[in-house]
């Protein structure tokens, strides 16, 4: 996984910052509300989560209902990335041209792998293909090849 000292910078300052890395307490932390939604809810629009800066004057984190609980702290962390580090990007967001949306999903998935101190390179997953390390850390193979 390249790494991006900046965004490690980041989760080192929040973890030193609120004594954890567990997702759902940082969500407790930064006063950001997980909303969980039935898949098919408008509001996701086919997503697994949608972050929202300004929702009621709140801070939003819709995510889906049917996610593994493995599979849902990544998406959290995920999540969690552009609340923290883009914030401009998610005022811009409804301007496509004005972002470059492959590169925050990737800083995103880094984000998150750091975060929950996942490393496809660590040496017991040594032998294993990206999917096989799909399969075990329940994370879609297609966020680890981005993030690599």
């Amino acid at each position: 996984m390249q790494r991006i000292v900046w965004i490690d910078y980041y989760i080192t300052g929040l973890i030193e910052t609120y004594g954890t890395n567990d997702v759902y307490e940082l969500y407790d932390c930064l006063e950001i509300t997980i909303i969980r939604l039935n898949p098919e809810n408008i509001l996701l629009r086919g997503n697994e989560a949608i972050y929202n800066r300004d929702f009621n004057n709140k801070e939003i984190v819709f995510i889906r209902n049917d996610l593994n609980r493995k599979y849902e702290r990544f998406i959290l962390a995920h999540e969690l990335a552009h609340a923290i580090i883009h914030t401009n990007a998610c005022t811009a967001a409804f301007d496509k041209t004005l972002l470059n949306e492959g590169k925050l999903e990737r800083q995103a998935h880094y984000f998150a792998l750091k975060l929950l101190n996942i490393n496809p390179y660590d040496i017991d997953y040594k032998d294993y293909t990206i999917d096989q390390m799909s399969c075990v850390l329940c994370i879609p193979s297609k966020y680890l090849k981005s993030a690599l």
